[in-house]
């Protein structure tokens, strides 16, 4: 188990500490109250971002359950950014507010909408949040703190992967790679979020977002949009009924 190291400032943070290349997964905890966090955490909410070795950051991401026993994930960086719904009845999808949808002008508001899978022989993620090094960009100084914070170690070549399991409460979930629990949060009787890390190969994913590239220009041209620098946020199944959101900076220039 990876130890965890509480830090009141990147600024002076020796990275020399942290390996960027290793698949052991490693967090540090950003709590201003200055406390050790025992793992798995097992209440909510649950604020996370991903630490590049330059000291970058990605979005700030969170996760919460309510009363009902669904839980929502959600960017805490961007106000109407995407909101992934994990619901206690089984449907599960991603959304955004309907003033966003109106302004990107989409007949509706929701995105991907699927089933949560089934715990069989094998746990199936229900969500992931994929994070490539080459997605990860904001500056220490422009994330706001204040909340406990979570800082996951990236790898300078792998792909970070947060993926969240809805499963029986008496299910045992076992790994067959490096990983790391984050939290395992309580949806009602019987049912759990289980919260994993790990990093896995790119393979073709930056491939896969540049052929998009045309397609997403051309379904927000209508927006006029400045030039300037944005998130781009795509979404995709890695599997059945297993969703994911990649995010994505990049540098738009409006067509002439």
């Amino acid at each position: 188990m990876p130890r965890l190291e509480d830090s009141a400032s990147l600024e002076d943070f020796d990275f020399g500490q942290l390996c960027f290349q290793s698949d052991a997964m490693r967090i540090l905890s950003l709590s201003r109250k200055g406390r050790n966090l025992c793992f798995p955490l097992t209440q909510g909410p649950i604020n996370f971002s991903v630490l590049r070795s330059d000291g970058l950051l990605s979005n700030r991401w969170g996760v919460r359950v309510n009363k009902k026993g669904d839980a929502y994930v959600y960017c805490r960086d961007e106000r109407d950014s995407e909101k992934v719904s994990l619901h206690a009845s089984g449907r599960q999808h991603i959304s955004v507010t309907s003033e966003t949808a109106a302004r990107v002008g989409s007949g509706s508001r929701f995105g991907n909408v699927w089933k949560a899978p089934e715990f069989d022989t094998e746990a199936i993620a229900t969500f992931s949040i994929v994070f490539p090094p080459w997605g990860v960009g904001i500056p220490f100084s422009l994330n706001p703190r204040g909340k406990d914070e979570l800082l996951i170690v990236g790898h300078r070549e792998k792909l970070v992967v947060v993926s969240f399991f809805i499963v029986d409460s008496e299910k045992v979930m076992r790994g067959r790679m490096p990983h790391f629990v984050v939290g395992q949060l309580p949806l009602g009787p019987r049912r759990t979020l289980h919260i994993i890390t790990w990093k896995e190969p790119q393979r073709d994913l930056m491939e896969q977002i540049r052929s998009a590239f045309p397609q997403v220009s051309r379904s927000i041209a209508h927006l006029e949009l400045t030039e300037d620098q944005y998130t781009l946020s795509l979404q995709g199944y890695r599997g059945t009924d297993s969703a994911y959101i990649v995010t994505v900076p990049v540098r738009y220039k409006p067509p002439t």
